[in-house]
């Protein structure tokens, strides 16, 4: 579990999956999704099983600290302890209400200072459609590097688009926490336990 200012960030439970699926069924929260479908509660079950099995991945759920109400999700793949890395896939607020809040920013620093710091790694990438002007703004502002266009390597439907690539390593993300630290220290994310 990694704790932030405003919440806390831990490894997703079967409860969540009928809060998932009712996000992942909505255009809004699935827009810039690589899906050739909407997902329900029934795919959810089916990949949170997979998930939970596969030590390269990931699924954790963002909650409000205040009252614990899930508010949205984080997906990790490619956890590579040969290399040092792993991937960033899904991150997203489910509810319009608690976006452009900063939640975004908080959670996905929340998950960096624990791949940095507790899982001792050395880079981070994520990935997003060209036109996925939120995310660009999240990345960019959380100092994730422009790493080059992967070509026709997102799929939605039947249609192929390209994806931004881009990656932060444990010592740019230390820069970035100085930065954190000098400007709003209290945004720093902390890790309180080591059970993610």
């Amino acid at each position: 579990m990694v704790e932030t200012e405003h919440l806390i960030v831990r490894n997703a439970s079967f409860a969540d999956l009928d809060t998932f699926a009712e996000w992942e069924s909505r255009d809004d929260v699935i827009e810039h999704f690589c899906l050739d479908h909407k997902r329900n509660l029934d795919t959810l079950t089916d990949d949170f099983h997979d998930v939970t099995h596969d030590p390269s991945r990931k699924w954790l759920t963002i909650m409000l600290k205040e009252n614990r109400t899930p508010i949205g999700r984080i997906g990790i793949n490619d956890i590579d302890p040969i290399n040092n890395s792993m991937n960033l896939k899904i991150i997203y607020i489910g509810d319009a209400c608690y976006r452009g809040k900063g939640y975004g920013s908080e959670s996905t620093r929340a998950v960096l200072e624990y791949a940095f710091s507790e899982m001792d790694l050395h880079r981070v990438a994520i990935d997003h459609f060209l036109d996925d002007m939120v995310s660009e703004h999240l990345y960019d502002s959380i100092g994730f590097r422009k790493e080059g266009i992967m070509k026709n390597a997102g799929r939605q439907g039947n249609d192929y688009f390209d994806l931004q690539m881009r990656a932060i390593l444990k010592e740019e993300w230390e820069e970035q926490k100085e930065i954190l630290k000098a400007k709003e220290p209290e945004k720093v994310p902390q890790v309180i336990a080591d059970y993610l």
